[in-house]
């Protein structure tokens, strides 16, 4: 029985939809993560060092440095306000031990272009940290942005990994109206 263009449509409808099930799975919405922490709360302030907002995603600001989130007032998404910080950390957990790839997807709304350096970080049994795969990820003014990051298989004596995304000197103020991290 030959098969019609409907049909094919169909299939291949189905195929995608099947697609982005399996995807959705393997995506973790971090402004998400973040935005579950201010149920009920007007901000939340960020103390220096790593703050773990869930299981799967922290924050890291330098020392003697203030920050806060909390919902932004005009848009919808995350307002960081922050005290002139050199550097800021947004870190995923990654759950994967093999080879994978990683794709952050952004829409943000900074003052001016801001430059990300994104890589993964391994935490051995040991208690050493190791850094690969250094990808600069520019964040534009009001934008949706991509960014693809290799990771490779883990070594036996890996604890965990992180996908950690170092903001240079983020501005005062800015928005993220949604971060997510897509491992496949």
């Amino acid at each position: 029985m030959q098969q019609t263009i409907h049909d094919s449509a169909i299939l291949n409808f189905q195929m995608a939809a099947d697609l982005l099930i399996a995807l959705q799975g393997r995506r973790l919405v971090l402004s998400g993560e973040a935005a579950s922490v201010l149920h009920g709360r007007p901000k939340v302030l960020l103390g220096e060092g790593y703050t773990s907002l869930s299981p799967r995603f922290g924050i890291c600001i330098p020392e003697d440095a203030r920050a806060e989130y909390a919902p932004a007032s005009a848009i919808e998404g995350l307002e960081f306000r922050n005290s002139g910080l050199m550097w800021m950390t947004m870190e995923g957990l990654v759950t994967e031990r093999g080879a994978c790839t990683c794709y952050l997807d952004a829409e943000t709304t900074f003052p001016s272009p801001t430059v990300a350096d994104v890589f993964l970080r391994e935490f051995t049994q040991a208690g050493e940290i190791r850094d690969t795969g250094q990808t600069e990820w520019l964040l534009g003014t009001d934008r949706a942005v991509v960014c693809r990051l290799a990771i490779p298989e883990a070594d036996k004596e890996v604890a965990h990994r992180r996908v950690i995304i170092h903001l240079r000197q983020p501005p005062a103020r800015f928005v993220i109206r949604k971060l997510a991290m897509t491992l496949i």
